[in-house]
């Protein structure tokens, strides 16, 4: 009996997808991305999609994952522009290029080229609250006149004197953290290409301002929080996260 050969079919590889990076981008030759496995570039065209092997016999979205999702973007923006996805996807080789379509990479290509020698970084400031308070006290003679006259007295006697109290400190806490707020970007504005607030919603945080950065800027932005930490150490700290990736300032893909 005779019939004909049917070409054999290897299977698909799973991969899974970080973010795209320029067509001509090369990731560190050992970076080690989910569950291990390498990380590589693979081109489509006017842009590269960075993989890795998929997990083996599972989904990911471990707290491990995550975390070394956001490590492998992070290490490659020291480098290379890349446009992150923020939590991934798996795709296979064969579906690679349904995942990143012809008719989008001009689009991805033009967003590369935007944030070209750029990075993120991320400066939060919190307040030092019993110093703050304190500070408060001592510049507002209605709060002291306040604080002294409940002191040591009952809630039930001094009801409508702890409301006032309590306004008055909230609302000042708020003026200084608006004020302070504005004091941190003045001090990054000559290093960033742009900035976005996002909305603190922690008693005591004063800014968290994601900051799109040349590289060559970074060292004078460290320089110049470093200044201003010094500067306001009696009443917050002040911390820098980065470089990473412009989660931030980077379009979704």
């Amino acid at each position: 009996m005779t019939g004909t050969l049917q070409p054999t079919r290897t299977r698909a590889q799973r991969l899974y997808l970080y973010g795209l990076v320029p067509s001509a981008a090369r990731p560190p030759d050992d970076l080690a991305g989910i569950d291990g496995n390498l990380v590589r570039v693979i081109r489509l065209g006017r842009v590269a999609a960075l993989v890795s092997d998929a997990p083996s016999g599972r989904e990911p979205g471990l707290p491990d994952d995550v975390r070394v999702h956001a490590q492998v973007l992070d290490t490659v923006a020291r480098a290379e522009t890349v446009l992150p996805m923020r939590f991934g996807a798996t795709t296979s080789d064969e579906s690679l290029p349904d995942a990143v379509p012809v008719e989008h990479q001009a689009r991805h290509a033009d967003a590369l080229r935007a944030l070209a020698g750029t990075v993120q970084f991320t400066v939060f400031a919190r307040y030092r609250e019993e110093a703050v308070l304190a500070q408060l006290v001592a510049e507002d003679p209605e709060i002291r006149h306040l604080r002294s006259i409940t002191r040591g007295r009952s809630e039930v006697s001094t009801y409508h004197e702890r409301l006032r109290l309590g306004e008055l400190v909230v609302a000042g806490l708020e003026r200084r953290r608006a004020r302070d707020e504005q004091l941190v970007v003045a001090a990054v504005s000559a290093f960033t290409q742009a900035s976005r607030a996002h909305e603190v919603t922690r008693s005591g945080d004063v800014a968290d301002l994601a900051l799109l950065v040349r590289r060559e800027d970074a060292v004078p932005l460290e320089d110049a929080l470093e200044g201003l930490a010094a500067q306001v150490a009696d009443r917050m700290s002040v911390r820098l996260v980065g470089p990473q990736a412009p989660y931030d300032f980077a379009e979704e893909v």
